[in-house]
C-alpha cells in the first residue's frame, strides 16, 4: 500500500546518470531512511515528499521504493536562506536573511506574488527581483507538474521532460489534448498518452486521439529510413495501434489528407501514405532538379582546359574522366558515381582547378564534418559541411516540422560540389537546393551502392534511377587502385561476388577465428603489439575497429569497454569522471552522437559553433572542480564539455559501421563473426570495406561474410522521390 514521506536528502548514495536510479538517504524527523527511486535535479539539502512503499531487499535491507516524488519548498529559516543562495545568481546568504528577516512567514508568498514589495530590501535590484521571482513560481509550478502528471504513472524523467517544452501550461495541455504531448515530446511512446487519455475518459473514436494516433504511427513505421508507407500497410499497423478497426483508420487518413498532414501518391498502381514534411521536401527536391535540368545551357569545348589542368598537376587523364569533366560544366545537374579507385577524387580536383581559372565562384561542401574534413584532405581546398554552408543551427533533431520549415542561408556560388552524397538524407537535400540559386551549377558526386543516409530517403540512389538527370557513372578501375586488394574485392562484393583473401603481399586480411572469445582475443593482440611491429602507425588516430552494431560481445559497447583498458588504461596521472556505465578518462578516443548546434569553439582565432554526430575526438583534459571536459576535435577544435552534457558523447575505439560513412581511416580492423541477421547486408560489407586505405583486417567467420554479400535486403527503402522526379520532368 502507498503511503507519504517527507525529509531532507543527507547524502546521495549512488545515482546511475543513464537512467536516473538513485539512491539517497532521507532524515525524516530524528531518524534516516534509504530511498530509492528515479530522480532527476535532486541535491544534498532538498526537502522532498516520496510517494511509495517499504520493502525489504535481501542485501541492502529495508528500503522505502518511491514511485513519485516532489520538492518541497524549504520549512526553516536556515534552509529557505541556504535554498534562495544556492539557487538565484547574484543573491547572498546575507540578502536572503534581510528578505526572510523582512517578510517573515509571508516571504514566500511576497516572492511569488508581490515581487514588487522586494524592492524594499537592500542589495536587489529589479533584475534580481525577477529571477527570484521566476525561479520560485517556476519551481513551483514544475514540481506541481511533475506530482500532477505522476498520477499518470509518468516517471519523474519524463515528466521533467514535458515540463522543459511545454512549462507551466503543461497541464492545461494534457487536460484540454493529452494526445497533442506526442507532438510536442516526440520520444514519448503512444501507449503512455494513451494511459492518460483513457484515464480522463477519452473515447477510443475521438478525433483528437485518432488523428495524433495515426501521425505517430506514421512516424513508427517511416523511422527505419522510409519516407512514405503502403497505404494497406499503414491501415493494418494503425487499427492495431489504436484498436478500432479499418473504416475508422481510412476516414482519419482522409480527414488528415484534408487537412494537409498527410499526403497520399499513387507508385505503379500502388497508394504511399506520406507525412506533410516528406512529401513536400521529395516534391521540391524534384521541382528544383527538373527547373534546373530544363534550363539551356551553351555548350562548351573545355578540351584545353582539361589539357592544361593534366600537364600542371602532371596526371594524365582517362577519356573517361576527361568526358565526366566536360559533361559536368556543361549541365546545370549533374551526378558522379562509382566506387572506390575510379578516380571521382581526381575528376574533383580537376573540376575545381579549371573553375578556378575560369574565375567562378564554387563552393566544396559534404554532409559531415569528417566527409569534409577528407575532401579536403585530398583536393587541399576548403570543404564545408552542409550545415555550415547552409548556416542550420540551434535546431531539436527530432522536429522535423521545424527543419522543413527553417530558412537556410542563399548560397551565392556559380556551381556547388558536393561529395559523400549518399549520406544526404530527403530533408538535407530540400534544404540544400531551397539554398541555391536558379543559375546555380550543381555536381552531386557519391557512390549509391554505399549504406543510405541515416535519415528517412534514398536520395542519390532515386535520383540516378530516374533517368532525369545526366548521370556519369565510372566504371574504370585505375591501375594504382587495381593493385590494392581492399578496392578490387569491394567492386566483388558489390556486384555479388565472394572475396577472395591472400594473406601474402596484400592490404587484405582475413583471421578465422572459432568462438567470439577468439574473436576478440585477436582484436585484443592485434591493438596491443602485433599491427605496432607490422607497420609505423598512430593506433589511437590510424586505426579504427568497425563493427555492425553497437550490442552483442561485439558491438561497441562491449569493444570500447575493452579496447579501452588496452589502449588507454586506468592511470594516476590520467583524471576520469564516471558517468553512467562508462568512464570518460584523458585521452580516451571519444565521438559525438547528436548534432550539438550552439557548442562553440574557436579554430585560429576564429569563432565557430556546432559539434556534430559521428565528429570524432580526444580527451585533453578532465577538471573535477569545474566540472568540465575539454575534447580536441580534427586536430583544431577545442570544445568544452560540463559534465552534464557527456550524454552526447562516447567512446569511438570501437564504432558502428554506419558511424563510418564518408570517413576514411588508414587501417581498419572488422570484427564479422556474429550478429543481427537484418543487419548484415552486401552495402553494410561494402562501405566498411571501402573505409580502409592502407590495410583493413576482417576477423571472424567466413560464412558471415558470405551471407552479407548475398543479403541484399537493406537496399529496399519506400520512397516517392524517384517518381516525383519523372512526374515533374514529364509535365
Amino acid at each position: 500500500m502507498d503511503m507519504k514521506i517527507e525529509g531532507k536528502v543527507a547524502t546521495i548514495i549512488f545515482k546511475n546518470e543513464k537512467n536516473a536510479w538513485t539512491v539517497l538517504l532521507l532524515k525524516v524527523g530524528n531518524g534516516y531512511v534509504t530511498a530509492v527511486g528515479e530522480t532527476e535535479n535532486i541535491e544534498v539539502e532538498d526537502e522532498l515528499e516520496l510517494e511509495g512503499e517499504e520493502q525489504t531487499h535481501k542485501v541492502y535491507g529495508t528500503q522505502f521504493k518511491f514511485t513519485s516524488y516532489r520538492k518541497v519548498l524549504p520549512k526553516t529559516d536556515s534552509a529557505l536562506i541556504r535554498y534562495i543562495a544556492d539557487n538565484v545568481y547574484g543573491i547572498g546568504k546575507k540578502t536572503a536573511r534581510n528578505i526572510l528577516d523582512t517578510f517573515g512567514e509571508d516571504t514566500i508568498h511576497v516572492i511569488r506574488f508581490s515581487p514588487e514589495k522586494l524592492t524594499q530590501i537592500k542589495g536587489l535590484n529589479s533584475e534580481k527581483i525577477e529571477a527570484l521571482n521566476i525561479f520560485f513560481n517556476e519551481e513551483w509550478e514544475k514540481w506541481n507538474t511533475i506530482e500532477y502528471l505522476s498520477q499518470f504513472q509518468i516517471s519523474t524523467i519524463v515528466a521533467s521532460k514535458i515540463f522543459q517544452v511545454l512549462g507551466k501550461d503543461t497541464i492545461t495541455i494534457v487536460k484540454e489534448n493529452p494526445y497533442s504531448l506526442l507532438s510536442f515530446v516526440p520520444s514519448l511512446e503512444f501507449k503512455v498518452v494513451d494511459e492518460i487519455g483513457m484515464q480522463l475518459g477519452i473515447s477510443l473514436y475521438h478525433e483528437d486521439r485518432l488523428d495524433n494516433g495515426m501521425l505517430y504511427a506514421m512516424d513508427k513505421i517511416t523511422e527505419f529510413g522510409h519516407t512514405c508507407v503502403e497505404k494497406e500497410n499503414l491501415v493494418t499497423y494503425a487499427s492495431s495501434l489504436l484498436k478500432v478497426g479499418e473504416k475508422e483508420i481510412l476516414d482519419t487518413i482522409v480527414r488528415l489528407c484534408f487537412h494537409e498532414k498527410l499526403y497520399i501518391q499513387t507508385v505503379e498502381e500502388t497508394e504511399y501514405v506520406f507525412r506533410k514534411t516528406y512529401y513536400l521536401a521529395e516534391e521540391n527536391i524534384a521541382k528544383v532538379i527538373v527547373e534546373h535540368v530544363k534550363r539551356k545551357t551553351k555548350e562548351k569545348s573545355y578540351a584545353q582546359a582539361i589539357e592544361k589542368i593534366s600537364k600542371k598537376n602532371e596526371i594524365t587523364l582517362s577519356d573517361e574522366q576527361k568526358d565526366v569533366i566536360q559533361g559536368c560544366l556543361n549541365s546545370s545537374f549533374s551526378v558522379i558515381t562509382g566506387g572506390p579507385g575510379t578516380g571521382k577524387t581526381t575528376i574533383i580536383k580537376c573540376l575545381i582547378d579549371i573553375l578556378e581559372d575560369r574565375h567562378k565562384e564554387y563552393v566544396l561542401c559534404a554532409p559531415t564534418g569528417r566527409a569534409a574534413k577528407r575532401i579536403t584532405e585530398t583536393t587541399g581546398k576548403e570543404a564545408k559541411t552542409l550545415h555550415r554552408l547552409l548556416e542550420i543551427m540551434k535546431l531539436d533533431d527530432h522536429d522535423v516540422e521545424s527543419f522543413f520549415e527553417y530558412e537556410v542561408k542563399q548560397i551565392k556560388a556559380d556551381v556547388v560540389i558536393v561529395d559523400e552524397a549518399s549520406m544526404i538524407d530527403c530533408l538535407m537535400m530540400n534544404q540544400l537546393l531551397k539554398g541555391i540559386k536558379p543559375s546555380t551549377q550543381m555536381i552531386i558526386v557519391g557512390d549509391m551502392n554505399q549504406l543510405p543516409s541515416v535519415g528517412p530517403g534514398s536520395v542519390l540512389k532515386d535520383i540516378i534511377l530516374s533517368d532525369v538527370v545526366k548521370v556519369f557513372y565510372l566504371k574504370h578501375i585505375f591501375r594504382q587502385s587495381a593493385e590494392s586488394d581492399i578496392i578490387v574485392n569491394a567492386h566483388k562484393v558489390n556486384n555479388g561476388e565472394y572475396p577472395t583473401f591472400k594473406n601474402k603481399n596484400t592490404d587484405l586480411f582475413f583471421i578465422k577465428t572459432e568462438s567470439i572469445e577468439e574473436t576478440l582475443s585477436e582484436i585484443s593482440s592485434l591493438v596491443s603489439y602485433r599491427l605496432d611491429s607490422f607497420a609505423k602507425l598512430d593506433i589511437l588516430k590510424d586505426l579504427q575497429i568497425l563493427t555492425p552494431t553497437k550490442k552483442t560481445e561485439l558491438g561497441t559497447v562491449q569493444l570500447n569497454h575493452t579496447l579501452q583498458a588496452i589502449l588507454n588504461p586506468k592511470s594516476l596521472n590520467k583524471q576520469e569522471k564516471e558517468f553512467g556505465n562508462r568512464t570518460f578518462r584523458v585521452g580516451d578516443k571519444v565521438m559525438q552522437i547528436i548534432n550539438n548546434y550552439e557548442k562553440k569553439f574557436s579554430v585560429n582565432g576564429s569563432y565557430f559553433e556546432g559539434i556534430y554526430n559521428g565528429d570524432i575526438g580526444y580527451i585533453q583534459s578532465i577538471d573535477l572542480e569545474k566540472e568540465k571536459v575539454s575534447i580536441l576535435f580534427d586536430d583544431e577544435k577545442l570544445v568544452d564539455y560540463d559534465f552534464e552534457e557527456l550524454e552526447q558523447l562516447e567512446h569511438a575505439y570501437a564504432i558502428t559501421i554506419h558511424k563510418s560513412q564518408g570517413s576514411e581511416f588508414d587501417y581498419v580492423i572488422l570484427p564479422l563473426y556474429t550478429g543481427y541477421a537484418k543487419l548484415l547486408t552486401r552495402n553494410l560489407l561494402y562501405t566498411a570495406m571501402t573505409r580502409a586505405k592502407k590495410m583493413l583486417i576482417i576477423v571472424g567467420n567466413q560464412n558471415v561474410v558470405h551471407y552479407m554479400v548475398d543479403n541484399i535486403e537493406s537496399k529496399n527503402r519506400k520512397t516517392g522521390l524517384k517518381q516525383k522526379l519523372v512526374e515533374e520532368y514529364l509535365k
